[in-house]
């Protein structure tokens, strides 16, 4: 790949592929900028790499890619920067064989790093009893109050909640039916307060809009017709804004505090996973790294020697 230069023949390479992305399939500048810094970056690698020696991609040897991994993380980047640039070099390899550059794909036994799970943004608990603290004067108060209660009450997503009708609700042995993923039905116990909520908000329901009202659905908008997502997140956006500065503050935060606080007091793994509609345990797990961080700073509070430093005699 290289000569003495060590843009010569890469950059040529590149060139023509960068080309080819552009003119054949009709790759934005952006996508092609992203690639060209990803192919210099691994050019000039690999010049270092050989110690400034020819290296035909031909021959490339697949220690050279890992190499090239490697040094990305050390240089600080995130796996998914990892990840683009890797893509960005198998698309190149491709592209070579393809066109018989090369006989052989140098990047076909590179397995791509698999991308990091977010941690989850969670609001703590006397957050969320704020949150909660809705002022009751006019009948949208009420309806957002009972949204607000169910979302943090049972964990449930915001399109199962806008997706609720009237008759999902069982009051007299609290439990909602939502309707989850692949349209896969669960039941989910149902907290006093959001089931107070929910009556309460009942009472006023018809109120809320001035027009004809949906019957079916258990919260409507203004319009009369049932709320939609978009609806929901401004109501929790505004709420979760005015007591924390996470940066997440949608629904789905309700739902991240739900779970979390649930570990927190010891909820059973497996338990958690049903109530959110989690497919895999693997997608709960998430929470236990939560719960363990909460641990340890029970622990450090409570314990008489935690905080205590080491004094020499």
């Amino acid at each position: 790949m290289q000569q003495s230069d060590p843009d010569k023949s890469g950059r040529e390479f590149a060139d023509s592929f960068l080309d080819y992305l552009r003119k054949e399939k009709g790759a934005s500048e952006k996508t092609l900028s992203t690639y060209e810094q990803s192919l210099r970056e691994f050019n000039n690698f690999l010049f270092e790499y050989s110690g400034g020696k020819e290296l035909s991609l031909d021959n490339l040897p697949e220690e050279g890619v890992r190499a090239f991994l490697v040094e990305l993380d050390k240089r600080g980047n995130d796996r998914r920067t990892v990840r683009k640039k890797l893509s960005s070099i198998r698309s190149f390899a491709k592209y070579l064989v393809k066109f018989e550059h090369i006989g052989r794909d140098f990047t076909s036994f590179i397995s791509t790093p698999k991308a990091a799970k977010p941690i989850p943004v969670f609001i703590e608990e006397e957050g969320i009893e704020k949150i909660l603290d809705v002022s009751l004067k006019e009948p949208v108060d009420y309806r957002d109050k009972a949204m607000l209660e169910l979302l943090y009450g049972t964990g449930m997503r915001v399109s199962e909640l806008c997706n609720l009708d009237s008759t999902d609700i069982d009051f007299d042995s609290r439990l909602v039916t939502v309707l989850g993923k692949r349209r896969k039905e669960r039941i989910i116990p149902v907290i006093n307060r959001a089931v107070d909520a929910v009556r309460d908000y009942l009472k006023v329901r018809e109120s809320i809009s001035s027009g004809k009202t949906d019957e079916s659905a258990l919260f409507v908008s203004t319009d009369g017709k049932r709320i939609i997502p978009a609806s929901v997140y401004r109501v929790v956006a505004k709420r979760v804004g005015a007591v924390s500065n996470v940066e997440r503050k949608g629904p789905h935060t309700l739902r991240h505090s739900f779970a979390t606080h649930l570990m927190n007091h010891g909820a059973d793994l497996e338990a958690v996973r049903q109530l959110l509609g989690h497919e895999s345990l693997s997608t709960t797990q998430v929470y236990t790294h939560l719960s363990v961080e909460q641990l340890k700073k029970i622990y450090k509070h409570a314990h008489p020697r935690a905080s205590r430093t080491k004094h020499s005699s």
